[in-house]
Formats: C-alpha cells, structure tokens, sequence
C-alpha cells in the first residue's frame, strides 16, 4: 500500500493501487509476450541457424531447448535469492542480464558460443520468472483477480508465440536470422525502466535458507536426466550410459526430496505435494507445457524441412495452436467462475489429450491437423492460467516463492524436456524405422511415431491428474 501524505485518501491510495497493478501487469505481460516470440521466432529460424553455423540436428536440439532447460534448472536457487535480497531487484537484474546475452546471441560466431548464450538467456529467464510468479501472488488479492493476472500473463505468452512465426519469418526471409536475437536487445532495455518505476519492492519474511547441497543435487540432477534423454538420440553415446546418466539424475532429485523433509527450513518445501490440487496442477501444468513446446517445435520443422513451406509460410501454419492457447487463456478465467477451478482445469486437460490425440492421428491434410491445433490450443491455455493460479492459490502466503519456484520449474522443465523427448525420440524412430537421420525422415514418419506414443502417454498421466483433481478441496489454507 503506498504511504499515506496529508493529501491522500483511501479512494487515492485504492486508485494508486488500481494502477500500480495494471502497471506491473502490463510490465509483465511485454516481457512474457517477448519471451513467446522468442520460443517461436528461434525454432521458425533453426534451419537457417543450423545451415550458417554447420551444425547438426541434435545441435539444433540443444539451440531451441536449452534456454528452457536452465531456466527450470536454476529456478529454486532464483527463488531463494529474490525471497532474500528482493524480487524487484532479482527482476531488474534478469532483465538486464536478458539483453546482454541477446546482443552475445546475434554475434555469435559458432553454434556451440549461441548454445552457451541461449543457456546464459535460460539463467536471465529463472530470475524474472521467480520474481513475477511472487509478485503476482502478494500484489492480486482473491482467487479471482489472481486468476485473471494470470490469464493476462499467460495470454501474453500464447499471443508472442502466435506472433513469432511471422516476426521471425519475416526475419529470417528479409534479414539475417541474427536479428532474431538483436530485436530483443531494445525491447528488454525498455522492460526494464518501466519495471524499475512500477515494481514495488518485496520479500519473504520467512525466506528459504540457501543450502548448497540441496542446490547442487537439483541442478546436478535435472542436469543428467536431461543429458540421457538427449544422449538416446546420440549414435555415438552407447545406450547403457545415457540410461546411467538419466537414473543418476533421478536418484540426486530423490535425495534432493529426502533433504528437504529433514532441513528445518526446506529450500523447497515439498510437504506442498501432499495437497492434491497443488500437485495435480503441478503435473498437468508440466506435461501439457511440454507437449505444447514439443508439438511447436515438430510442426515447426516439419513444415519447412518436410513440407517445402518458407519460414513466413511455417509461422502462418502455426498460427492456429498459437492464437487457440491465447483464446483459453483469457477465457480460462469466465469458466472458473462457472466450473470452479478444479474442474476448469479437467476440461483444459480432457481438451489437450483430445487435441493432441487428433494431432497423432491426422495425415498430411491440413484438415484434421488444424483442428487438432485448435483443441490442443485452448486446452493448454486453459491448463496454463488456471493451474498456475491453483498451484500458487493452494500455498500459504510465507511459501509463495516455494510454490512459484514449482510453477514456474513445471512450466519450464515441462517446456524444455517435451522438446527434447518429441524432437530426440522422432530422430531415434526416424534412425530405427527409416534408417535415416534425414530431416525428411525425422520430422515425416519419425516424427508422426513419436506423437502416438507421446498422445498415449499424455493420456495415461491426465488420467491420473484428474483423479487427483476430483480429490481436491476449495479450502485449501492459502486460497
């Protein structure tokens, strides 16, 4: 609440209220819509990237997911650091940091200097989400309003990705594909000054502890589980070690849990797992980001490297997964009004396994497939609004930077590994079923495997989320 002078009134101190949060609202809501062109305009531009730097497919892989692989990676030590030194400062310092490293992206001068830059916009990235989860939380009172800057927020993203195709399209067809990344170096500056006049101040008056084995054992551990995921699509990593990496990983994460039940102030406080919705959302938040980035990505390629379709022509395609996720984002909060959150949220999934479903049976027709971008589109907007105001609603207020650190890693993690499981599974189906590591064959029937055994899995697991979801209550303590 801003301070009270001679001169102010509770009308005043209400309206400058009103506005401090539309402010940071719209702050919010440039920066996502900047980073969901960033997802779209750089995989719109992989064959250029990848053609001018000599490198190979799974260099591409590595190109397009990485920044978001950090991003998840580094989110609880993020957290930690703006619940104790302050989240506007964390914010500021994301922002800053996110256009150094877009100026180093556009110079770039190999693949692997762009692949440590995109990594670098992966760490700038952890530190604005784990200050604008927070600062939503403590800044919009009430389920409802909290809903609707989360729908704005995650619409912002939908309708960056759904404009990055022709941004980027235009780009790379009229440009160079280094404006990709130079184009973000004004805009972020600007994000920044405004984010340094609106932004108020805020910490946790119980902040995590920074414990550095349970930093190195999360890292450490999404680390190598994503190094064997992506070591499988690797002809010259031997099977057996990628599976040990994968499993080394997995186990450093159940250490990780096992620590965190014995600190006496967690570094992540996992006991939030025992509330149903929260760890639903959690789940449903996580797979349908990833199938989401990863389907955005097959199609991306197929298009152009399949298909014949200039990178103006693949952004045009896209644009109905793009524009349908934005169109269930900003409805996703009218139909919690009606539904109740939980149940908002089982019709975003059963709309996103029916998309995804119709996607792996669709043929080369743009028919069927459209519609299935369609579906998949507003389920997963849906998904994205209200799971992140479930998952933040469920905690109490002290464990809002747990609970944003878990959102945000969901969204993130989810978003990264789906393009690393759908993009290195096709190269793997392509390899056993074509004898190819062709683009042609990756993303045409390597590809169209991989979405069948993705559909089912996504299936199975949301059939589980939403058991979870039928368990939950509207009372949750935090709500």
């Amino acid at each position: 609440m801003p301070a009270r002078t001679p001169f102010s009134t509770p009308g005043t101190d209400r309206l400058r209220l009103t506005l401090r949060m539309k402010a940071t609202l719209v702050v919010f809501a440039a920066v996502m819509f900047t980073g969901g062109t960033d997802l779209t305009k750089v995989t719109v531009g992989l064959p250029r990237i990848t053609a001018d730097l000599s490198a190979g497919p799974l260099q591409g892989l590595w190109i397009a997911d990485v920044y978001g692989l950090v991003a998840g990676a580094l989110l609880l030590p993020a957290a930690v650091l703006a619940d104790t030194v302050g989240r506007k400062r964390v914010y500021l310092a994301g922002l800053l940091l996110a256009a150094t490293t877009a100026a180093v992206a556009a110079t770039a001068p190999s693949a692997t200097v762009l692949v440590l830059a995109r990594a670098v916009q992966g760490a700038s990235s952890a530190m604005l989400i784990a200050g604008t989860v927070t600062i939503i939380r403590v800044t919009f009172p009430g389920i409802r309003l909290r809903a609707v800057a989360y729908g704005v927020w995650a619409a912002s993203f939908s309708v960056g990705s759904a404009f990055g195709p022709l941004v980027g399209g235009a780009l790379v067809e009229w440009g160079h594909w280094r404006w990709l990344f130079a184009v973000n170096v004004p805009v972020l500056l600007l994000c920044a000054v405004a984010a340094a006049m609106v932004l108020a101040e805020t910490r946790n008056p119980d902040p995590p502890v920074f414990d550095l084995p349970s930093v190195l054992a999360s890292v450490s551990g999404v680390a190598l589980v994503v190094a064997g995921l992506k070591g499988l699509a690797q002809e010259e990593v031997p099977v057996v070690l990628s599976l040990a990496g994968a499993l080394t990983g997995a186990l450093l994460l159940v250490l990780f849990v096992l620590r965190q039940l014995r600190l006496p102030r967690a570094f992540l406080d996992v006991r939030l797992f025992r509330l149903p919705s929260f760890t639903a959302s959690t789940v449903v938040v996580l797979i349908a980001n990833g199938a989401f980035a990863g389907v955005l990505f097959v199609l991306t390629q197929r298009f152009q490297e399949v298909e014949g379709m200039t990178a103006i022509g693949a952004g045009w395609a896209l644009m109905p997964l793009a524009l349908a996720s934005a169109l269930g984002a900003v409805l996703a909060p009218r139909v919690q009004d009606l539904l109740a959150p939980e149940r908002t949220l089982m019709v975003g999934v059963g709309a996103a396994a029916t998309g995804l479903g119709m996607l792996a049976l669709a043929g080369p027709g743009p028919g069927l497939r459209v519609a299935a971008m369609v579906v998949l589109g507003l389920g997963t907007g849906v998904i994205m609004t209200i799971g992140a105001n479930l998952i933040m609603s469920s905690a109490p207020e002290d464990r809002t930077a747990d609970a944003g650190a878990i959102q945000e890693s969901a969204f993130t993690i989810g978003a990264g590994a789906g393009i690393a499981l759908l993009g290195a599974s096709s190269l793997v189906l392509a390899r056993v079923g074509e004898g190819s590591v062709d683009p042609a064959a990756i993303y045409g029937p390597g590809a169209d495997q991989a979405l069948r055994v993705v559909a089912a899995g996504f299936a199975l697991v949301s059939l589980v989320a939403i058991w979870l979801l039928r368990r939950g209550t509207h009372e949750d303590p935090g709500r």
